[in-house]
């Protein structure tokens, strides 16, 4: 997982982690990653993975724990490298 302060956000700075990451990844040998706590919500992180070609796994309902208590919907992705 990802995480990108609020303070960074805007500066593209996941379009150039997700790459290293999947290269890193390629690099030592992995054939799949998975991302599996996209908070559903975060529309951005989404659209980056769909963007790079991650595909949808699907959801869980209320997985992912939000600051202020409440629960939200995670979806998982995986990329075949």
């Amino acid at each position: 997982s990802f995480a990108v302060s609020s303070g960074s956000r805007g500066k593209h700075i996941g379009e150039k982690l997700v790459p290293d990451c999947l290269e890193q990844a390629k690099k030592h040998g992995f054939k799949v990653m998975q991302f599996n706590a996209v908070v559903a919500s975060n529309a951005r992180a989404r659209h980056l993975y769909e963007r790079l070609g991650f595909i949808s796994l699907g959801t869980i309902p209320g997985g992912f724990r939000m600051k202020d208590g409440h629960f939200e919907d995670i979806c998982l992705y995986y990329y075949q490298l």
